[in-house]
Order: C-alpha cells, then sequence, then structure tokens
C-alpha cells in the first residue's frame, strides 16, 4: 500500500527544504525523504561541513517568514586576509591594511562589481530562459538582463562585457595588483570548484557569489545568529507550519516511472512506496538521473552529458583543534572569514597540483571558529583537495593535507601549529560517501561558463524540469548553483507549482 502526496521531495538538504515549504505554503500536500537521521544536509550535525552559511537570499527568507521562526543575522562579516606578513581587513569597500593608492583602487573595483552583480542578481530568483524553442516569458526574461545590463550606462555596460568571461587573476593584476586582498577575491571566485585565478570564466564566478550573498547585501556577507543549526532549524518549522511531512532515515532507492514515461512516485530501499505527480530531488544531477531514474529513461545523448558533467570536488573540510588561540588571532577575529593565502599565485600552484591528482604542498585556507569546552576548534577548507587523488583518501594522505594545511597557517599565524592537540579531515571522498554528492563537489557541478543558467545542469535539462515529465531538480545542480541561497529549491518549486503537474 502506498501514500499519495501532491509533491514528494528527495532530500531534506536546505533547498530541500526551502522547496518543501514554498510547495507546501502553496496547498499542496508535501512530503520531505531524508536519507539521513537528521535534515540540513552540509548544514546539519554538531559540525556543519557548511561552517559559514551565508544569507538565504531576502526573497525567500520574507516569502517563507522565516523571521518568524527564528532566523536572525548578526552585523555584515568582515574578511580577514592573511599572507607575506600582511593582515588585511576588507569591510565591504573598505580595506584597511594596504596601501592608501590600493584601498582607493579596490573600493572602485568593488564599486563596479557590486553594481555589475547587481544586474545579474534579477536572473537568479527564476527559471533560466531558453535560446531555443522558448516562449513569450523566455524573451521577456533575456529583455529584462539586457535591459538591467543597459541600465548600467554606456560605460560600465561596456565594462561588464569586457570581463565577465575572463578570469579574476587579469582581472586584480589590473585593477589592484596581487597580495592578500587579490587572494581574497580569488578565492571567493574559486572555491568549491576546480578553477584557479587564471581560469576562464571566474570573474562570472565571482559575480554570481556577490549577486546571490543575501541579507548582507550585494556583496557584503551576514551569517545567521547560531549558525547554520538556525538555518536548518527556521527551514524545517517553515515547512511543517505549512503542513509538509519530513521523514527521515527513509533512503530513496528509485523513482518510479509509469507507461507514459512519467515520473509518478518513488520507492524507499525498505521497499515503501510513495506517490506523486511531482517529484522534487534535491540530489546531484548524476545521482538523480542515472541512479534513482535509470538511463532506460533517457536518451543516450542526455546520458553522455550527464557522465562528461565536470563535478570533481576540490575542497576538503579540517577540523583543527586548538588548546589555545596563537597570536595574532582572536575571539572576535573567529566572527569572520578568515583567508590564509599570500597571493593568487599560491592559489594557482594549489590548482596545479590538484589538476594532476596530487596534494598541493601549500593549500590556500579558509577559515573560522568557534569556542568548545577543550579549548578552540577552527573549521578550515583546504583548497585544492581532489576527490579523485592518486592511490586514494587514505589516512596517510589526510594527514599529509593537515599537515600542509597546518603550515600554511604557521606561516601567517606563528604558533599555531604547536596549539593543536588534533584534528579530523573530510576529503571529497568523504562527503560523496556521505551526502551523496556525485565527486565530492558542493556546488554539485562545477560553476562554469557551459554549466551555467540555461546550460545548468546541461543542455536540455534546464528550468529544473527534468528530461522525464514530473521530476524537477532542486539542488545545487539546477540554476543558480551552490552556496547557501535557497534559490534552486524556490525557483524548482515555483516551476512545478507553474506546470500545475504537467510538462
Amino acid at each position: 500500500m502506498s501514500e499519495t502526496f501532491d509533491a514528494i521531495v528527495i532530500g531534506a538538504g536546505h533547498n530541500g527544504l526551502v522547496a518543501a515549504a514554498r510547495l507546501a505554503k502553496e496547498g499542496k500536500k508535501v512530503v520531505v525523504l531524508e536519507a539521513a537521521a537528521e535534515v540540513g544536509g552540509l548544514l546539519g550535525g554538531a559540525d556543519p561541513v557548511a561552517a559559514m552559511p551565508f544569507g538565504i537570499n531576502p526573497k525567500i527568507a520574507s516569502g517563507l517568514g522565516l523571521a518568524r521562526h527564528g532566523l536572525r543575522y548578526g552585523a555584515p562579516m568582515k574578511t580577514l586576509s592573511f599572507g607575506g606578513g600582511e593582515r588585511v581587513e576588507i569591510d565591504g569597500s573598505v580595506a584597511r591594511g594596504v596601501a592608501p593608492e590600493m584601498a582607493t583602487n579596490y573600493a572602485e573595483l568593488h564599486r563596479k562589481l557590486t553594481r555589475y552583480s547587481g544586474a545579474l542578481a534579477k536572473m537568479l530568483t527564476k527559471a533560466p530562459p531558453r535560446f531555443r524553442d522558448g516562449g513569450l516569458g523566455d524573451m521577456l526574461s533575456m529583455a529584462q538582463l539586457g535591459l538591467s545590463i543597459r541600465g548600467l550606462g554606456k560605460t560600465d555596460m561596456r565594462d561588464m562585457l569586457r570581463i565577465i568571461l575572463s578570469n579574476v587573476w587579469d582581472l586584480c593584476e589590473d585593477e589592484i595588483g596581487d597580495g592578500p586582498l587579490a587572494a581574497a577575491l580569488a578565492m571567493d571566485a574559486t572555491l568549491g570548484g576546480a578553477m584557479g585565478p587564471r581560469s576562464p570564466g571566474t570573474v562570472l564566478t565571482l559575480l554570481y557569489r556577490m549577486a546571490s550573498t543575501g541579507s548582507g547585501g550585494a556583496g557584503q556577507r551576514s551569517t545567521p545568529i547560531s549558525g547554520a543549526a538556525a538555518v536548518v532549524s527556521a527551514l524545517t518549522k517553515a515547512a511543517e507550519a505549512s503542513g509538509a511531512a519530513i521523514r527521515t532515515s527513509s533512503p530513496v532507492a528509485r523513482i518510479l516511472v509509469d507507461n507514459s514515461d512519467r515520473a509518478v512516485g518513488v520507492a524507499l530501499e525498505d521497499g515503501t512506496e510513495f506517490r506523486a505527480p511531482l517529484i522534487l530531488s534535491n540530489a546531484t544531477p548524476r545521482r538523480t538521473l542515472l541512479d534513482l531514474l535509470g538511463p532506460q529513461h533517457l536518451n543516450a545523448e542526455d546520458v553522455a552529458r550527464l557522465r562528461h558533467m565536470a563535478t570533481n570536488g576540490m575542497v576538503a573540510r579540517i577540523d583543527l583543534d586548538l588548546a589555545e588561540l596563537p597570536e595574532g588571532l582572536s575571539e572576535a577575529d573567529l566572527g569572520h572569514r578568515i583567508v590564509v593565502a599570500q597571493d593568487m599565485r599560491r592559489i594557482e600552484r594549489a590548482l596545479n597540483a590538484a589538476k594532476y591528482g596530487e596534494l598541493p604542498t601549500e593549500p590556500a585556507v579558509e577559515f573560522t571558529g568557534r569556542k568548545t569546552d577543550a579549548g578552540w576548534r577552527l573549521a578550515a577548507l583546504a583548497q585544492f583537495a581532489p576527490c579523485n587523488l592518486k592511490g586514494g583518501w587514505t589516512k596517510a594522505k589526510k594527514d599529509k593535507l593537515a599537515k600542509a594545511t597546518t603550515k600554511a597557517m604557521e606561516a601567517v599565524l606563528p604558533g599555531i601549529g604547536g596549539k593543536i592537540t588534533g584534528w579530523d579531515v573530510r576529503s571529497p571522498a568523504d562527503l560523496e560517501a556521505t551526502y551523496g554528492l556525485t565527486g565530492g563537489h558542493w556546488h554539485h557541478g562545477e560553476l562554469r561558463i557551459d554549466q551555467m543558467l540555461m546550460m545548468r545542469p546541461f543542455a536540455g535539462a534546464a528550468q529544473y524540469r527534468m528530461p522525464v515529465a514530473g521530476l524537477y531538480l532542486c539542488g545545487a545542480g539546477a540554476h543558480p548553483g551552490g552556496d547557501i541561497s535557497g534559490l534552486p529549491g524556490w525557483n524548482a518549486a515555483g516551476q512545478a507549482i507553474k506546470d500545475g503537474g504537467a510538462k
């Protein structure tokens, strides 16, 4: 005997919860099926993988009433960038700890990037338009984007079109020069993916990230008071308050398809079935279509595109336990984003090693931290650490990466190595095994030119609709991609509601 719903959401990560809450708010009978014992995905647990969850998009926070469910944000975060004996503090458009001329140039660069990201922001809260076989709505979307860019004025419009597909290396070299300030921007443009500062399209990635930062305003970020747990709690309450049911420890084994080749439900690993005309998957594109749906329901071209998607995760999470903080690092600092990379060259060198399946000797590092009963815990992200590491991710390889990360931090925070009492490394391969992330990729797939907008996750499967009727993608593999904005889930639910259950 199967249960019947209006919509089934696979996965209770933040995008799945957003999708469920929006569907339920529209009067749909919704069930969320989560494989793990708790909700939240990368935001779940006592030490969530995403340790710095920036703001849920304001449109979503307002639409779901997340403030009523306890979601509050602190003051906008600063970025502290350490490198080469320098400590640079970035507060929106203000850069401290650099030469006056560089600070002035950075302020002008930030102004331009903020304006350009604002022109793109309107595209983030709606389904991307189709170039081919599109209707009036697609034409209007393209026109609106064109008008937003044209509204920048002739000078800024030309400059935006000049730089948007270029790399962040050239942008920073031209505008502010290399160093810790440029390294912080380069980390923004590359973190989570397999692209370095010299990779084409990293300016577009930087603009996307600035456009989706949420409560702190374009280019400035805020994290929720009480951290990731507050985001998960508010989204769970919003979904349940609207009537959605959330079932944990309910791993989906396959998506059910009827004789007309339409998705009609799911079956769990224990054989339990749920039926619904709308199925929204928060899993990665490859897991959704190849593992849960099956290639027999796809044409050969779609299967080939899926198998060739760039999904090689490049970030390892390292928890460092410290007896006490080293000199030069205060408790107040740990409330901000801290980058350890002397310059863009170090970030590019780290990628060069990873491209060949090797560990970098000098990884670029981003971290935050918190006080514990035993001292302090730093949540560090080591970039770049390939999922497909040569020889596999053994304990020895994890320890090697932790030592290299500690060495990189020691160079700018002397004495930190002697304060460390232990570490725990979660490699991209661990993230793939634990969370079902294809390739251990945080964004479910590279945020690069051929996997963005109407090409995300691949041509023929954009606008959240998958090749099989009734099936939608609501996770980071859909437009506009990763980060903790909730936009893929919000947009996918809106598309499903618009379609009314029929493709």
